[in-house]
């Protein structure tokens, strides 16, 4: 039997999203009171409005006041939500209501609530007593890997649930009790304590967690998280997010605290503190303003503490800020001012030489690219320019000894060269308040610092002449002339002016080469190049030294793209005479007739002639790429110099996707990466604690990395990753690790072993919690946990 009504809602209530929509009710049997206005539906009923639907054994509702009650195997359907529970009282309008011994579901990657007492009082809201909230999704009659017991609670689904007198349970067992706080059913924002944070072991020993996020804005985001650390005490974390306008963003990230634990050096500061902004800003006029600050109290905060933990193994921590704004229909034009600022982080204990470094103060660009102004005659300009003061924290150098600074270490033992422009100290320039041994050669070394502050402006303007020679080969005849122009405290104004010039002449073949009736095709393009760099001799030692020449010749980019000898802004740039002869191959595939052909490898071989140095033929240079064919694809790159014959510098890279012959294995993966440099400069490495003797001269790299990871039936992983070192013949790193993700995906375990050539040994345990606030189906990569580490 089946009575079909439309609904209509009282007068001044609000309008609800399907409260005009008609009902239908089926059932057995559907009786109908007259004088009370009640309908009664018993066995088999069902109760459908739009995309909501109810089922129970007995409906009793009242037309006159709206209301209904159901019983026996209530299940309530509205949208991906459901509903169950022995007894439910609801409005027909909105099959809103209560239900006594009740569960709601969330959807598949969501949580699942059980609770003796259910309150409906909204479409996404709830009102719950004595329930148990979980995303474990286990056989009926199985016990719950996880769950948090709450006396009451409020859950608002695609938000968050707000849980009071509450504890946290594993495997049954009570492991946290939790007087207040919020977890996420799904994504979005709402005020409240988060979960609380562990985590064992480190340098601060065990600490403790208890963010607080206030969606203070919506568009704005602010988390506070005082932690506890058991050996270092009280420290407070506070991390704001805001978007505005439509493509603004930024984040800021503040930590401070006042360390207990004394580290290696004479000049430890208890104060330590870190500051991160990432600020884009679309301003008006296409005006973009973006800021980068990465600040720290110390060199071994980022070894301390985990938010600074992604620049452990950098040299210099740099900051930038910058207004740009691009011109033109295609944004050939551009100009940007700004500022740089480095903190050199290479000191082994809380002294540093920051103070010495000399940074980019203020620094303005203006560019042309090609093809962006009128070409009269066929002539393109193309320009760049620079304008950059350079300067020192505290002034320079030489004038702080003169008036015999305190804080100023011990250089006058240290003679200044190259017209008194750097202290010759030593390769890795480490000022520790005392003599080192130093290279004391009279020629500039990375590290070692420099005497010099004022302004330097480079204009570089070129002209170009693209024609082509018949159908197969293009010409581009480039000259230029970079001018620098100096203004420094120890001279009132020098200048330095080179001429360049770069003719880069390529051409193109190709052909197909068919297989078989079905269209299948190979496609081989030659490209063969022929390319010429000139940069003239000019005196320069009488010139400040703001921008020093690279460390490491990057000779392959030099050999395959001569605009980096043209271009160079070094302000001790070496005259160039340089020829190159280069051959690049590439080769496509079709699969049949009419398909789009697909770049399957390249390869590039090039070498060349530097008449400039009158060493005759120079290197050799390679560069070769393997895209995806089936499970293989690779990587090889690397310099020859035939004169010595001797390889300057190499890489290879092989990446295999293991095919899976078996239903157990579902992905197998095995990378390994081989790099090779001959001439490696040891720098002022920042190893914790260690003070030793100077490093001097060059090493060999000569390493080999491996990493593998393998998935088991999508609920295990085995990872492992090594490093060795061939030179010294020991592993630099080792680390393997199991996870394991349960049959209900609410939660995983990870085991791993790692091992450091300098920290040697450890491990670590983690338990994590699935399915928090994520519908993430990666394996073990998100949610939340706690663990331990050895």
């Amino acid at each position: 039997m089946a009575i079909g009504c439309l609904v209509a809602h009282a007068a001044g209530a609000a309008p609800r999203a399907s409260i005009d929509a008609p009902f239908e009710i089926t059932a057995d049997v559907i009786r109908y009171d007259d004088e009370q206005e009640l309908y009664v539906a018993e066995r088999h009923v069902r109760v459908v409005q739009a995309d909501r639907s109810l089922k129970a054994r007995w409906v009793a509702f009242s037309t006159a006041t709206r209301i209904g009650v159901a019983e026996g195997d209530v299940d309530l359907v509205d949208g991906p939500d459901r509903l169950q529970a022995d007894f439910m009282v609801f409005d027909i309008d909105s099959l809103q209501g209560m239900l006594f011994q009740g569960e709601f579901d969330s959807g598949s990657e969501g949580f699942r609530v059980r609770a003796r007492e259910m309150i409906r009082t909204g479409r996404d809201t709830f009102r719950v007593r004595k329930g148990v909230f979980s995303t474990c999704r286990c056989e009926p009659g199985k016990r719950l890997p996880w769950q948090i017991r709450s006396s009451r609670a409020d859950v608002e689904v695609g938000g968050y649930g707000t849980v009071r007198n509450s504890t946290f349970e594993v495997l049954g067992v009570p492991v946290l009790w939790i007087p207040w706080a919020f977890f996420p059913v799904k994504s979005e924002r709402e005020t409240g304590l988060l979960l609380p944070e562990f985590a064992f072991g480190g340098r601060g020993g065990p600490n403790f967690g208890l963010p607080f996020f206030w969606a203070a804005h919506p568009q704005v985001n602010l988390t506070l998280t005082p932690r506890y650390f058991t050996q270092r005490g009280y420290k407070q974390d506070a991390e704001l997010e805001y978007v505005f306008g439509e493509r603004s963003e930024g984040r800021l990230f503040v930590a401070g605290l006042r360390d207990r634990q004394e580290a290696p050096g004479d000049s430890y500061d208890e104060n330590r503190w870190a500051v991160l902004w990432d600020h884009d800003h679309w301003l008006p006029g296409d005006l973009r303003w973006h800021t980068d600050l990465n600040l720290v109290s110390d060199n071994l905060y980022s070894d301390d503490f985990l938010e600074m933990n992604q620049f452990r193994a950098f040299r210099f921590i740099e900051s930038t800020t910058n207004v740009a704004r691009s011109f033109g229909s295609s944004g050939g034009y551009g100009a940007m001012i700004g500022a740089r600022y480095a903190d050199d982080a290479q000191g082994p204990t809380f002294r540093d030489r920051d103070e010495y470094i000399l940074q980019r103060f203020a620094e303005a660009r203006g560019d042309v690219q090609p093809g962006t102004l009128p070409r009269p005659l066929g002539l393109d300009l193309r320009v760049d320019s620079e304008l950059v003061y350079f300067g020192w924290l505290r002034g320079p150098i030489s004038e702080r000894l003169t008036m015999e600074d305190p804080g100023t270490p011990l250089l006058t033992s240290f003679r200044r060269v190259d017209d008194g422009r750097f202290f010759d100290i030593g390769f890795d320039g480490r000022l520790i308040g005392g003599t080192t041994g130093g290279q004391g050669d009279g020629i500039y070394q990375p590290g070692e610092p420099l005497d010099e502050q004022g302004t330097r402006l480079l204009l570089h303007p070129r002209l170009a002449r693209p024609f082509h020679l018949g159908r197969v080969v293009e010409v581009v005849p480039e000259v230029g002339w970079q001018q620098a122009l100096y203004q420094s405290n120890r001279h009132d104004f020098s200048e330095r002016g080179l001429l360049t010039g770069r003719l880069e002449m390529r051409g193109r073949l190709e052909r197909d080469f068919a297989f078989g009736d079905g269209g299948r095709a190979l496609r081989h393009v030659i490209e063969p190049r022929l390319g010429w760099a000139l940069v003239s001799h000019r005196r320069q030692r009488s010139n400040p030294m703001f921008v020093p020449r690279g460390s490491i010749e990057q000779l392959r980019l030099r050999t395959l793209s001569l605009e980096n000898v043209t271009r160079n802004p070094s302000d001790r740039t070496e005259s160039a005479n340089q020829i190159v002869f280069a051959l690049g191959q590439r080769f496509f595939s079709r699969s049949h007739a009419g398909a789009v052909p697909r770049l399957r490898a390249d390869v590039v071989t090039a070498i060349d002639w530097d008449f400039a140095e009158s060493e005759g033929l120079g290197n050799l240079v390679l560069e070769s790429r393997l895209f995806p064919i089936g499970p293989l694809s690779s990587r090889l790159r690397g310099v020859f110099d035939p004169e010595s014959a001797l390889v300057e510098a190499g890489e290879a890279e092989l990446e295999l996707q293991l095919p899976s012959p078996f239903a157990w294995l579902r992905h197998a993966t095995l990378a390994s990466r081989y790099r090779y440099l001959r001439r490696a400069p040891q720098f002022f490495e920042s190893f914790r604690g260690e003070t030793g003797q100077p490093r001097n001269g060059d090493a060999v790299l000569n390493q080999i990395d491996v990493t593998s990871r393998v998935e088991l039936a999508a609920r295990i992983r085995l990872s492992y990753s090594t490093v060795y070192s061939i030179n010294a013949g020991k592993f630099l790193r080792n680390r393997g690790g199991v996870e394991y993700a349960s049959k209900c995906r609410c939660w995983g375990i990870g085991v791993f072993v790692q091992q450091e050539l300098r920290q040697g040994w450890g491990g670590g345990l983690e338990l994590r919690f699935l399915g928090l606030g994520d519908d993430s189906t990666n394996l073990f990569d998100t949610g939340f946990g706690a663990g331990v580490n050895l």
